[in-house]
């Protein structure tokens, strides 16, 4: 067995790294991150029993979000009903021994193929708002058509081009650009196929991973079966964007990068050499993705002090260096070829000022701000930030005047997005056009857009959401009590510095999907945690067993087989 993971008699996990090599800087890390993902996340696992933001049906295309409460009685019902259920049919737990962990991972990617495929062929839905300029100039480059990069012809941005505005949507574009080059296509369903795909790759990452970070076959299992369960990216692969083609490259750059970390030659550096290709490619795709990379570089610093390897920190600026300059050179070729000049665009202040202002979506989401102010600059940067600055005061001193009205502001603002259960999956494709023409009353589809199906989707997707960040709760819970090393700190780090910046920044609850399906990769731990004797703390005083000794018992005869 590795060196990287102990056992006790009960066969508790042991996080790796070997916590004898855990220096102290390392254990405040674990302790800081646990305990304020526990802080963050088990916020919203409480608000989750008790209320949900959902998409208002009578103002649904604007985005507009309610703030409902639950049934609290019938909540506590169904968390009780999970729990039992879970206990009652751990005991056929012993089945799975005779299962491969890669055949099982691949009827993951297989199952999440065939109802991605499945659905984006049903919805065949077509780019609009900003996705539909990312498709359209793609396309048009393949005409070696450059007119988006000179004029939008489109009052909304008065006639300026969209990418004078927004640079940062060249990396997408690139990637489209490409994608359309090699298929010929004309259609965005090409991407939308590459979506599914990715979203394969990225389940079958996070299995590897989580095998990685919990060295635990029944961990494992019970990831493949969680991520079966999140079905919401399915349906989010309708819209052409690059959220899931960059969370897939940046959860396998985590991957390459931890088996650098859990390397023992020298040899373990050139798994940087993927991780550096991969999580360029997630910031390309995905600006946003720039948190991955600030995690990335967290758990490389953490790593080169707890194993003293000072040369280590060179592959931190390494890293970073190519991921952003890719990033910056993909904006300078495109300024080349085009001739265009595209300059600097709305900058991070601007989305900052806008996400602490109103919006008639919800608190702190897109209100139009950050783009109004650049253009009234006349795309003048240094003249818009100063705006920004001067508006940002202003709303600060509000917040600091109306200390309730700030509390109010931000706990719609966070319960706004991380508390939408559906994360507008379905909704993406809902209010866009089809390829196959309008929805027909009657059709499978309609009924995921209106009918029964519908109520049962957005019933599934409260419940799961509901059960998920409790599972997570529980997991960090036991995170704390093992701590955790580098490696598990660089994931929870892209969590935390998600949730600060959706705090703080423009908002979407779309936007709080991919780091929903983190929060379900640490769900798995949490659920292997709480079926653990010591988790319950339950044991009879007459020595008979306790069911989480049954439940224990089949879960350490799932471990012996990796031993």
């Amino acid at each position: 067995m590795s060196n990287n993971i102990t056992k006790t008699k009960s066969s508790e996990v042991k996080i790796a790294p070997n916590l004898k090599k855990q220096n102290l800087f390392e254990v405040i890390c674990s302790y800081g991150v646990t305990i304020l993902s526990l802080l963050f996340f088990g916020y919203i696992a409480i608000m989750s029993v008790f209320q949900t933001s959902t998409l208002d049906p009578v103002n649904f295309s604007g985005e507009h979000i309610l703030f409902e409460d639950d049934d609290f009685a019938m909540n506590f019902f169904l968390i009780g009903a999970f729990f039992l259920a879970v206990f009652a049919l751990s005991r056929f737990a012993n089945i799975f021994l005779k299962v491969n962990e890669k055949i099982l991972t691949a009827c993951l990617a297989v199952y999440t193929v065939t109802l991605g495929f499945i659905w984006i062929f049903m919805a065949q839905s077509i780019p609009a708002a900003d996705s539909g300029v990312v498709y359209n100039t793609a396309t048009d480059l393949v005409k070696n058509d450059w007119t988006s990069f000179f004029t939008s012809n489109n009052d909304f941005y008065n006639n300026i081009s969209y990418f004078q505005i927004y640079p940062f949507q060249l990396g997408f574009v690139l990637i489209s650009e490409i994608v359309y080059r090699i298929s010929g296509a004309e259609s965005a369903m090409v991407m939308q196929v590459l979506n599914v795909l990715s979203l394969a790759a990225m389940y079958v990452g996070i299995v590897m991973v989580n095998k990685k970070l919990f060295k635990s076959k029944a961990v494992t299992f019970i990831t493949v079966f969680m991520l079966a369960g999140c079905i919401q990216p399915i349906f989010f692969t309708t819209f052409v964007y690059g959220n899931i083609i960059g969370l897939a490259a940046a959860i396998w750059a985590c991957y390459f990068v931890i088996k650098f970390m859990q390397g023992s030659d020298k040899k373990s550096y050139l798994m940087l050499l993927p991780a550096t290709a991969l999580i360029t490619l997630s910031v390309i795709a995905k600006y946003n993705n720039m948190i991955w990379l600030a995690a990335i570089c967290i758990g490389l610093v953490i790593y080169a002090i707890r194993e003293k390897k000072w040369l280590s920190l060179v592959s931190v600026v390494f890293v970073a260096a190519v991921a952003v300059g890719s990033f910056n050179l993909v904006i300078y070729s495109y300024e080349k070829r085009s001739g265009a000049e595209l300059g600097d665009g709305v900058t991070q202040l601007l989305y900052l000022d806008a996400g602490i202002n109103e919006s008639a979506m919800a608190p702190g989401w897109y209100n139009d701000m950050s783009k109004t102010m650049y253009l009234n600059a006349d795309c003048d940067t240094e003249k818009a930030e100063a705006d920004a600055k001067a508006d940002i005061d202003a709303k600060l001193e509000e917040f600091k005047n109306d200390p309730d009205y700030a509390k109010d502001f931000f706990k719609k603002k966070i319960t706004s997005q991380w508390n939408e259960p559906s994360f507008e999956c379905i909704w993406v494709s809902q209010v866009k056009g089809h390829y196959n023409g309008d929805v027909v009353d009657g059709t499978l589809l309609n009924s995921v857009y209106n009918g029964n199906w519908n109520k049962f989707f957005y019933d599934y997707f409260d419940f799961f959401h509901m059960i998920t960040f409790i599972l997570f709760a529980i997991g960090m819970i036991g995170l704390i009590r093992k701590k955790c090393g580098a490696e598990t700190i660089m994931f929870l780090t892209a969590l935390i510095g998600g949730f600060l910046y959706h705090t703080l920044f423009e908002a979407k609850s779309q936007y709080i999907l991919t780091y929903f399906i983190i929060i379900v990769m640490f769900a798995s731990y949490g659920l292997y945690f709480l079926l653990k004797p010591r988790s319950f703390n339950t044991k009879r005083a007459d020595g008979k067993k306790t069911i989480s000794d049954h439940i224990a018992n089949i879960a350490n005869k799932i471990d012996s087989k990796t031993r």
